[in-house]
C-alpha cells in the first residue's frame, strides 16, 4: 500500500513539473507556430493574430490611459517560462489598461504573455527611433530570475559543461504577481 502512493506521489510530483504556465485557455487562442522574428519583421501582417511570447522586463512606460511593459524578447521554454539564456531577437511592448505597478513590473523581472498584436509603435531607445511590435496583453504572468551559483574552479558540483547554467534556484512564480488574467 504504501509502495503505491508514494510512486502515485512521484508521478504526480513528475506531471506537474511540466505544466504550462500559462492557462489552457490562452494556449488555445494563441498561435504558437508564428515566430517571432516574423513578427517583429512585419507587425502590422500580423495584426489581430493571438501570440505567446516571452522575455525579461526593461521598463514601464506611461502613454495616456494605457500603461506598457517595454519587454526584451526572450524564447520560452516548454512551459512557458522564458529561458534566460536565450539570445533575444529584439524588444516588444505589452499594453494594458490594467495597472502595472513599476514596483511590481521592475526590470529584471520575468513575464510571459498570451495577447493580441496591435502592429506597432515607434518609439525612442538610446536615442534612435526603434519599432516595436504592440501586443495587447490577454494573461500574463510574472516571474522571479534564477539565482546563479557562483563559480568556482574548485567545485565538485559545477557544471562540467562550461555553459555556467548551475543554479541556486529556477525561475518561479514572482512576489506580487497578478492573480487574475487579463
Amino acid at each position: 500500500m504504501y509502495r503505491y502512493s508514494a510512486l502515485l506521489m512521484i508521478l504526480w510530483v513528475m506531471l506537474s513539473g511540466c505544466a504550462h504556465v500559462i492557462s489552457e485557455s490562452g494556449l488555445k487562442q494563441a498561435d504558437r507556430t508564428l515566430e517571432y522574428r516574423a513578427l517583429t519583421a512585419q507587425p502590422e501582417q500580423y495584426s489581430g493574430k493571438v501570440v505567446l511570447v516571452g522575455g525579461v522586463v526593461a521598463g514601464v512606460r506611461n502613454s495616456g490611459d494605457l500603461l506598457m511593459l517595454e519587454i526584451v524578447q526572450l524564447d520560452l521554454l516548454k512551459n512557458g517560462v522564458p529561458d534566460e539564456w536565450a539570445r533575444s531577437e529584439g524588444r516588444f511592448m505589452a499594453v494594458s489598461s490594467e495597472l502595472l505597478d513599476p514596483v511590481v513590473f521592475k526590470p529584471g523581472k520575468l513575464v510571459t504573455i498570451v495577447g493580441e498584436v496591435k502592429g506597432k509603435t515607434v518609439q525612442k531607445l538610446e536615442g534612435a527611433d526603434y519599432p516595436y511590435p504592440l501586443i495587447s496583453v490577454r494573461e500574463m504572468r510574472l516571474f522571479r530570475p534564477s539565482e546563479p551559483f557562483a563559480t568556482y574552479p574548485d567545485n565538485p558540483y559545477q557544471s562540467r559543461v562550461g555553459d555556467g547554467r548551475l543554479i541556486l534556484s529556477p525561475p518561479g512564480p514572482a512576489d506580487g504577481e497578478p492573480r487574475r488574467r487579463y
